[in-house]
């Protein structure tokens, strides 16, 4: 029997094309129906509180979820243990024990996922959060935000990392403080950015999931590094210009890179990242200048550099390409004046790069501005 098990993965890897040594991408074989869990607002007198997350094996092996570990001691996971045909369907269960005292709670659960006798290339990642209480508050305590009769708990959300044409969404609770139902649909809306809201209509007093996704490919234009994206409200037919704003890095995919590709990928080396510029008065330009060596067999690109606010100014063209084996320099320009303070001066620019190996650079400029 076991050397039929053998002889059936042999047969499925050699029908894909694949050997025992590639990997797997997640989007090939596996499809979760969320990734991210919230219990809202729970009361610690509940106890333990649980959730599903339900996979489909949308591949063309049998999927085993070899592992599920937990961020913390605090929330156990239970999975289906046998391997998943094509077609059929698994769940991973994890309950938090929700005694750890009042606190906004987020578990990360790390799913290994073996596709016959291979792998995925890395890890699936789920979460768990939410929100624990001693005792039941109103809903205008738990959401102290308002725009008209929405209640939110706060109007500024990040959903980090975000890989080039990759969809990505979170989630967020919100309430109805009215006394009779709220109709949500956006007014205006940057290009890239989905706001849904459930259930809607939004029953009187009551809260309701807000999803954000945003796709990098509908902004109309390559875009990277750091980007807002923001939502403005109409309730009830009324529109509101209170908005929400939604922030993220776009960097590269490297998805469909092969495992040669990877390897023969550029890599930045930066010689120094620190630009040290001493003291100076306000309203001062400063020129920072960092060298930066391409290592790889392959060209490397600097797709974009980031700053914080209207300061510092990235004075090479970019994009930048950087041959193998050669060097180049990125000049940046601070402007003092335009610094919201003074005093020790640390500015992160933050470097996104075509390098599988170093996606995301930071690079430094420091000093004092009297």
């Amino acid at each position: 029997m076991k050397k039929y098990i053998i002889l059936l993965a042999a047969m499925v890897l050699s029908a894909a094309g694949l050997s025992a040594q590639d990997f797997y991408k997640e989007a090939d074989v596996i499809r979760f129906d969320r990734k991210v869990h919230d219990f809202g607002d729970v009361l610690i007198a509940e106890g333990p509180v649980s959730c599903i997350f339900t996979f489909t094996n949308i591949g063309k092996a049998p999927l085993v979820i070899h592992n599920v570990i937990s961020s913390c001691g605090c929330t156990t996971p239970e999975w289906t243990r046998e391997p998943v045909k094509p077609g059929a369907t698994g769940t991973i269960q994890a309950t938090f024990s929700n005694d750890q005292g009042p606190y906004p709670f987020d578990k990360t659960l790390t799913v290994y996922v073996g596709v016959g006798s291979s792998s995925l290339d890395r890890p699936v990642l789920l979460r768990l959060r939410g929100v624990s209480h001693e005792q039941k508050k109103d809903l205008d305590e738990l959401f102290t935000t308002h725009i008209g009769n929405l209640g939110l708990r706060k109007t500024e959300v990040s959903i980090g990392y975000i890989d080039q044409g990759v969809v990505k969404s979170d989630q967020m609770q919100v309430a109805n403080l009215s006394k009779g139902e709220l109709t949500v649909a956006t007014a205006s809306v940057t290009p890239g950015l989905t706001i849904t809201v459930t259930p809607n209509p939004i029953p009187a007093r009551s809260m309701a999931r807000l999803t954000y996704t945003v796709n990098p490919a509908e902004m109309g234009r390559t875009a990277w590094g750091r980007q807002q994206y923001d939502a403005t409200f109409r309730l009830n037919g009324r529109d509101y210009s209170d908005k929400l704003s939604v922030s993220g890095v776009i960097k590269d995919n490297f998805e469909k890179l092969s495992k040669e590709e990877i390897e023969r990928a550029g890599i930045p080396v930066v010689d120094r990242s620190y630009f040290e510029f001493g003291e100076v008065k306000k309203g001062a330009a400063v020129n920072a200048t960092y060298s930066i060596r391409n290592k790889g067999k392959n060209p490397l690109t600097i797709h974009h550099i980031d700053g914080r606010g209207n300061a510092p100014q990235v004075q090479t063209k970019l994009p930048l390409t950087i041959k193998p084996g050669g060097k180049a320099e990125v000049k940046v320009k601070l402007d003092t004046g335009a610094l919201d303070y003074q005093g020790e001066v640390i500015e992160v620019l933050t470097v996104i790069t075509d390098a599988p190996s170093k996606p995301i650079l930071n690079l430094f400029i420091t000093g004092n501005v009297k």
